[in-house]
């Protein structure tokens, strides 16, 4: 039951999914089309060299949300066309599909995960690093997969949910940008938005793993 379902997500994703892989495999190697043998140059050119490959570093998160986005959202695309009927008429208790359907996109986030894990390992074998600089190609990956994996089960629990529950969690965020209107016009200086993002960026926060420092290579 899981092949054949990992076979219909696969078949409604596999372009997506495609196109993310080669994405997070170019990705890295953005870090050093500027490098090269670095080895005994100017502190001054390996601390502009540095910076760039983490400023390039930066869009990992983004491109784990992403990720995160389409997978979740795409593994009930074929549900949702079908109104359910096929999911209604499989022997399969709905806990366990609902299992089902989640392991099979957790399988899906393996191929651009692994892209960019072959695409840090080239780009670190790629350049000739300095005394004090170090490569973290297998930290990086695992990390990106730990992101991937929160975004896409958010994302998948919010694909799943009925229409009262999405509009539960638009009036919640709705509540909140009308609450700190209400304390600009009051002239309050406390805000509600900035404080609720804080809670869920900050560790022990569900998004925390997306904050932080997002370098391939570094010292």
């Amino acid at each position: 039951m899981f092949r054949r379902i990992l076979q219909s997500q696969w078949k409604a994703l596999r372009l997506p999914v495609i196109l993310l892989a080669v994405l997070a495999f170019a990705l890295p190697l953005l870090t050093v089309t500027y490098g090269g043998r670095l080895e005994g140059a100017p502190a001054g050119r390996v601390a502009q060299w540095l910076y760039g490959a983490q400023q390039i570093g930066l869009l990992l998160p983004g491109f784990a949300v992403l990720v995160g986005v389409l997978t979740g959202i795409g593994a009930w695309t074929s549900d949702h066309a079908g109104k359910h009927v096929y999911a209604l008429s499989l022997p399969l208790s709905r806990a366990r599909y609902v299992w089902l359907r989640f392991a099979a996109g957790a399988a899906l986030l393996l191929a651009p995960t692994a892209a960019l894990g072959v695409g840090s390992l080239a780009a670190a074998a790629s350049v000739t690093l300095p005394s004090g600089v170090h490569a973290y190609p297998l930290q990086l990956t695992a990390r990106f997969f730990l992101a991937v994996l929160v975004c896409y089960a958010v994302f998948f629990a919010i694909s799943i949910s009925t229409r009262r529950a999405a509009l539960v969690v638009l009036g919640v965020i709705g509540g909140l940008l009308l609450a700190d209107g209400v304390l600009t016009v009051m002239d309050l200086r406390a805000t509600v938005t900035p404080t609720v993002l804080m809670w869920l960026t900050n560790w022990p926060g569900p998004l925390s793993i997306l904050i932080g420092r997002w370098a391939l290579f570094d010292v």
